[in-house]
């Protein structure tokens, strides 16, 4: 018997239509743990270094950790591996959120995806039932209004749905895959999941999953969860509010944010503000804040509410967690709140990184400033930083114009510009993009992660 994990991969070929339900070898678990690991040996074994991104061979592999669906909390991670367009190595995002304990659920530990579609589809995971469909008349529609629609579709409001928006489908470097409330931003991989010609996942499980020990198991997580709750009921004494808790910083709880305003820079990594953080700014972000803020949430078995439902008036609600309230406003140099909330609706929809799509926006406008891109690129954007920002938003998503080189992200399309465009291409680690912002001096605890 296998504990934890169900012991089968779901393999799909895109390119024929083959759908396969495969049982693995409990000796990769032994050896590589989890998620990331086992994804890691099945790229090593399966895919040749040679592989482009957008090669029918690059796989794209969408995995469960081995606790989650089980009582132990937070334990609900999916780890998505493929060739990154962005860095062109191998390269891998999570997400929290419902999708791998439903996974779990509906009997699979991956999906393993691999060639490419001739046409936009679906797939539609239903425990041991799996279909590939026409997404046709999804094509254009934003990543969280797919979810929606397909649900809908699907007679199935308890499905869990990670989509792409256009941005994926026009393959930006930086595109992201969306799923109810959390994403897998970093590094392109909604640009695979594009080209691919997959618009969504969707799955339903209702399966057991078994564990081995589970009195033990249920103790321990207990425990943590007591822990848990006492830590958020005691926050580190001295330390900044968003992370003197457990969990994801705490971005969406808290309106202070002095420290970040203030020890970041704005705009592309040029300048920063000190002093900006008055009374008065306090007051009107926290009044915005606190205004569009519908309701804490959390990811499957977590009691730490990261996450936040949005409802900005005139657009549709979404999810925001951490930093992404921020990035848009400080790259933009827009001292409105409401202006970052907004714009982040219009990027979560199209399915852009948050951090990455602010530094594009931002170097376009230091290389415009500069002289080297001109006002013939931006013919036809209004004025104004804020109007900037939407203006350059969709045309990066739609590739056209300067955007189709912007979509790349900076060190690609600093290349393609020249003329010294390079020098703008800041914080670029393997050719993406990793700080949103540079802080004003070295802090080792960032250093580190990124």
């Amino acid at each position: 018997m296998r504990y934890a994990e169900t012991g089968f991969n779901l393999e799909v070929d895109l390119s024929t239509g083959n759908i396969e339900k495969v049982e693995t070898d409990p000796k990769w678990t032994e050896q590589h743990i989890g998620g990331l690991g086992t994804n890691m040996k099945i790229m090593w074994d399966r895919v040749p270094p040679e592989t482009e991104p957008f090669s029918p061979d690059n796989l794209l592999i969408f995995s469960t950790g081995l606790l989650c669906g089980t009582p132990a909390p937070g334990a609900n991670r999916t780890m998505i591996t493929t060739i990154s367009p962005q860095t062109q190595y191998v390269a891998y995002s999570m997400m929290g959120g419902f999708f791998a304990p439903e996974l779990k659920y509906a009997g699979y530990d991956k999906v393993i995806i691999r060639g490419k579609s001739p046409k936009l589809v679906y797939l539609w995971i239903n425990n041991d039932k799996v279909e590939i469909r026409d997404a046709s008349h999804l094509a254009g529609k934003g990543a969280v209004e797919t979810q929606e629609l397909i649900k809908k579709e699907l007679n199935e409001p308890r499905a869990h749905v990670a989509a792409i928006g256009l941005a994926g489908e026009n393959r930006v470097f930086f595109a992201s895959i969306e799923q109810g409330r959390s994403s897998a931003s970093r590094q392109g991989l909604g640009a695979v999941m594009g080209d691919k010609g997959l618009k969504a996942i969707a799955v339903r499980g209702t399966k057991d999953i078994n564990i081995y020990k589970p009195e033990e198991l249920v103790k321990l997580s207990e425990w943590a969860l007591e822990y848990a709750m006492w830590r958020q009921a005691n926050p580190v004494p001295g330390m900044i509010p968003i992370v003197a808790i457990l969990g994801s910083p705490q971005e969406m709880l808290e309106c202070d944010e002095r420290w970040h305003t203030e020890n970041f820079m704005w705009g592309n990594a040029r300048q920063r503000r000190k002093g900006f953080w008055t009374p008065e700014i306090e007051e009107q972000w926290t009044k915005t804040q606190l205004g569009v803020r519908t309701r804490l949430i959390s990811c499957y078995n977590c009691p730490l509410k990261c996450g936040a439902l949005i409802s900005v008036p005139g657009v549709s609600r979404y999810m925001m967690k951490c930093f992404t309230k921020l990035t848009y406003a400080m790259g933009a140099y827009v001292d409105d709140l409401e202006f970052g909330f907004r714009i982040a609706q219009r990027a979560t929809e199209y399915g852009i990184d948050g951090f990455s799509g602010p530094q594009v926006m931002a170097f376009a406008v230091e290389l415009l400033e500069a002289g080297i891109l001109t006002e013939k690129d931006f013919e036809g954007c209004p004025e104004g930083n804020a109007e900037r920002f939407y203006w350059l938003l969709d045309r990066i998503v739609r590739r056209e114009g300067i955007g189709d080189i912007l979509a790349d992200g900076t060190y690609w399309a600093a290349l393609k510009i020249g003329n010294g465009a390079d020098a703008f291409a800041h914080n670029n680690i393997r050719k993406q993009e990793q700080a949103p912002l540079k802080l004003g001096m070295l802090n080792p605890i960032y250093y580190l992660m990124y």
